[in-house]
């Protein structure tokens, strides 16, 4: 695929690719908006373009072949580098290398956290004990429901506790 026609969608391409942040790409491109919030969604809207999700993933590609990047290669250089940390005894860099080289395999998935900030905050414990139950099964919500009758002796005296049944 050639350079894109609109310049800059090429600019905010190249931009992204560099520094990996799609609102300052948006920005480095010279999109003329002020406020993060609008940049912050135009440039989310931007990198869904078909175009432009297309021309990234061409100048990956290339960036690939180039340095000559792949998952055999990647793999192979982290047992290399799990060996040595052994010969040298540092066991703490062999577990870093053995543990990345099960994510790049997928073995190893690391969960994150979902939801915006505010998203939980009217949530009751009994219905967080609900969605632990429907998600992770009757052990993880029991045991949930145990944590949470159990009092919070970490608090100061003089410092409120929290409304009964809220979780925030």
């Amino acid at each position: 695929m050639p350079r894109l026609d609109n310049i800059r969608h090429e600019r905010f391409v190249r931009a992204y690719l560099k520094n990996g942040n799609a609102t300052e790409a948006y920005r480095l491109a010279g999109f003329p908006t002020q406020r993060p919030n609008v940049r912050w969604a135009c440039a989310s809207r931007l990198l869904r373009h078909a175009k432009v999700a297309s021309r990234i993933g061409e100048l990956r590609r290339q960036m690939t072949y180039k340095t000559k990047i792949s998952l055999e290669t990647l793999l192979s250089d982290l047992a290399d580098d799990r060996a040595l940390a052994r010969e040298l005894g540092q066991p703490s860099a062999a577990i870093a290398a053995t543990t990345l080289a099960a994510k790049l395999t997928g073995l190893l998935v690391e969960r994150k956290e979902s939801g915006a900030p505010g998203d939980f905050a009217g949530l009751t414990a009994e219905q967080a004990i609900d969605q632990v139950r429907k998600d992770h099964g009757e052990a993880k919500a029991a045991a949930l429901a145990a944590l949470l009758e159990q009092p919070d002796t970490s608090l100061p005296d003089d410092m409120p506790t929290p409304a009964s049944g809220a979780l925030n």
